[in-house]
């Protein structure tokens, strides 16, 4: 083993790795322990390292070095990132048609977090800035003390003992790296031990795309920038970074790896004979300078938002693109975990999709940080050829780089978009997904009556509704066929939804069968004073009409108030906007007194009282004088119904989130409605609604969780191992 280069030994490491997290999958998740004592270890020394390295080097520098290393280092970085919006541009070419709406998710009532540059970038406590691991603030920190020492004619006093101190934390470095097959080992076991293949099958879209990208970037469109304008060799680069990118590939990141990046091109210049006093000082500044700015690495992973729009059914226009591109910009200055939820809300791209990109960093981390380094040792080369006089510019070089570049990435992007379009009729659309999920409670034995009529069980004399049902062995349930997602009919023509789940799970309680009820439109009140059902299961609104007539249970859930408008119309997304309208019409089903409360904030909106969705969705038959803007419902409820109906959206125009409850109507008597209300406690208490709500309205389709999958639990114990020689 003596024999065998650290960077083979890297590699070795993070090939069993990944092996041993595929053969034993979650069995040795606890591996990642280690792998996170190794990366904390690199990290320990490695911000201090930048820190001196900055200011000793700026402290060093004459006012014109350090003038022309900052022009020639922003020229460069402008070029590298003028390079990635041009494929951020293109890529989204290989995304084909495909629609899909979207789930409702908790981020539409979500406040946004806004984006500190103060604390970002302006180190007003130095020491915090450190502790917190704050790059930027920490550079911004070393750069003026550099430029504070520059001028001082004693400055060697503190300077040459800080560099002995660099240069023992550099040797600290060194030894942490010696045990990189170890944890790089560790960590790529840990990471194949937890990723399941759901994951990668949602996501197949984003991971090919990004993939492509990095790996044309960095082996080929980078190559050929060095090549276009520098004296050195591309094989020589690759060969003197090799160690450092795979150990930057498996600890997904630089900075840990920083100092040996460093000496890495210190190694290249001297390859070339340019490994002068100067020019080696030049690289310790110029890379800690660049550090902080936005990468390539960091910029392509905004691939994901054009994805995000196309598996949402939000597909970008044309003119979407110099927005989508600017907020790139913006956006890329920050980590992808704050930057991208951003652009996402920028684009009105539903939010939710970005829990896709949380799962997807488990393998994009690791790839984003090749590019971002490569990145690095590009600008670098580019900057410190410039401040030498070696800059040059090849035109054969040139004109061969755009015809390789213009035609490999042009067949790429077709052969990934047909690929694309072949792989996705296989997944299901959220349509598909919510008209697949099943009942999560236990059915129980039930009849659906054709239309609504009183019960034939009459009460006996002061006997209570919770007496009538245990006598009877019948729960009678009213509910409205087409309330998705709370009560529908789905495509194999059984009733389901959130609410008709909750009854099944009430009469499991109860030990009796059901009889569902559909009700009348706008006779809910009469049919229950009336005896047609004990309880009503559809999504109704907490409301003073409704208290005033009929019992109702305590609240069971809590929604926002929305609207469904057609995607196109833009006017009802911001309160600033819609205040400005002349006239809207919001149409509203059954529920008079919320479309008034709600519309209460715009003196020129109308309201309509449908008897029909189709009123909306399709208004062929209104009136000519009637034209609907709007529909109000919950945005739990508009969301479904995005899903169900292709070319709408969720809004709310107003300046604050409206909520409401959703309750239960019940037959008057007092010992039923109290039974209601503690049978809610408990049932929110057990995790029942919970689990409820996350399937049918956040569209997380309730199965007890597989263990992710390995050779071990899949291949080899039930070929070789009956059931009863495993332990439960």
């Amino acid at each position: 083993m003596k024999n065998i280069s650290l960077s083979t030994k890297v590699l070795l490491g993070v090939i069993l790795g990944i092996l041993l997290g595929l053969l034993f999958g979650e069995h040795v998740s606890w591996l990642s322990v280690f792998g996170d004592i190794f990366i904390g270890l690199l990290q320990m020394t490695v911000l201090p390292y930048i820190m001196f390295s900055l200011i000793i080097n700026i402290g060093r520098l004459s006012l014109e070095t350090g003038r022309k290393l900052v022009k020639y280092g922003l020229y460069s970085l402008l070029m590298l990132l003028g390079i990635g919006l041009v494929w951020l541009s293109v890529l989204p070419l290989a995304f084909p048609e495909w629609g899909s709406g979207s789930f409702y998710s908790n981020d539409f009532i979500a406040e946004a977090v806004p984006f500190s540059v103060v604390d970002l970038y302006i180190p007003s406590n130095p020491f915090a800035s450190l502790s917190n691991n704050v790059v930027p603030a920490v550079v911004l920190f070393s750069i003026f003390v550099g430029l504070g020492l520059m001028k001082l004619p004693n400055k060697e006093t503190l300077l040459k003992p800080l560099e002995v101190l660099n240069e023992g934390l550099n040797y600290v470095n060194k030894m942490i790296v010696k045990i990189t097959p170890i944890g790089v080992f560790s960590i790529a076991a840990g990471v194949m031990s937890s990723l399941t293949i759901d994951d990668l099958s949602r996501l197949q879209g984003y991971l090919l795309v990004y993939l492509f990208a990095v790996i044309m970037i960095t082996f080929v469109v980078l190559p050929y920038v060095i090549s276009i304008f520098t004296p050195f060799s591309t094989r020589i680069i690759f060969k003197a970074t090799y160690s450092t990118l795979i150990t930057i590939f498996a600890t997904g990141k630089i900075i840990v790896v920083f100092p040996q990046l460093i000496d890495d091109i210190k190694r290249i210049l001297e390859s070339e004979n340019l490994g002068s006093d100067q020019a080696k000082s030049e690289v310790d500044v110029i890379m800690p300078l660049a550090y902080p700015f936005p990468n390539l690495g960091t910029f392509m992973i905004f691939i994901f938002v054009p994805f995000a729009a196309w598996y949402s059914g939000h597909e970008l226009m044309l003119d979407d693109f110099p927005l989508f591109l600017s907020s790139t910009l913006l956006s890329s200055f920050v980590a992808p975990i704050t930057g991208l939820p951003f652009s996402l809300e920028l684009l009105g791209i539903p939010k939710e999709t970005f829990q896709l990109f949380v799962v997807s960093t488990v393998l994009t981390d690791r790839i984003r940080v090749v590019l971002g380094a490569f990145h690095l040792i590009t600008l670098t080369l580019l900057t410190i050829s410039a401040t030498q006089g070696i800059l040059v510019f090849k035109i054969k070089k040139l004109i061969s780089a755009v015809l390789v570049i213009g035609v490999i990435g042009s067949v790429s992007i077709l052969g990934m978009n047909k690929l694309l379009e072949w792989n996705m009729a296989n997944i299901p659309t959220n349509m598909e997904i919510l008209d697949s999920f099943q009942l999560i409670s236990k059915e129980q034995p039930y009849t659906i009556l054709k239309e609504a009529k009183r019960n034939p069980k009459r009460k006996w004399i002061r006997e209570n509704s919770l007496s009538r049902i245990k006598r009877t062995k019948v729960l009678r349930v009213g509910f409205y066929d087409n309330a998705m997602p709370y009560s529908y009919y789905n495509s194999d023509s059984n009733l389901v939804g959130l609410g008709i789940d909750l009854m099944h799970q009430l009469a499991a309680d109860l030990s009796v069968d059901i009889v569902f009820v559909p009700i009348i439109k706008g006779q809910i009140i009469n049919e229950i004073k009336k005896d047609y059902y004990d309880i009503v299961a559809s999504d109704i609104f907490l409301s003073s009409g409704y208290v005033e007539e009929v019992l109702l249970s305590k609240p069971y859930l809590t929604v926002t108030l929305a609207l469904v408008v057609k995607k196109e119309n833009n006017d009802l997304d911001e309160f600033k906007t819609a205040i400005n309208l002349d006239t809207f019409t919001i149409a509203y089903f059954e529920r008079e007194d919320i479309a008034l409360e709600f519309t209460s904030f715009f003196h020129s909106a109308g309201v309509y009282g449908m008897h029909d969705l189709d009123e909306f969705f399709v208004q062929d038959e209104l009136p000519d004088s009637i034209s609907i803007d709007a529909y109000l419902t919950s945005a739990e409820r508009a969301s479904a119904l995005t899903i169900l109906n292709d070319g709408y959206k969720v809004v709310n125009p107003l300046p604050i989130h409206m909520k409401n409850s959703l309750v239960f109507p019940i037959a008057k008597s007092a010992v039923w409605n109290r039974y209601i209300d503690k049978w809610i406690d408990y049932r929110m208490q057990d995790g029942t609604i919970e689990k409820a709500y996350k399937q049918w309205i956040l569209g997380q389709e309730y199965k007890k969780k597989k263990p992710v999958w390995s050779v071990w639990d899949n291949i080899i114990i039930p070929k070789y191992f009956s059931e009863k020689d495993t332990i439960k």
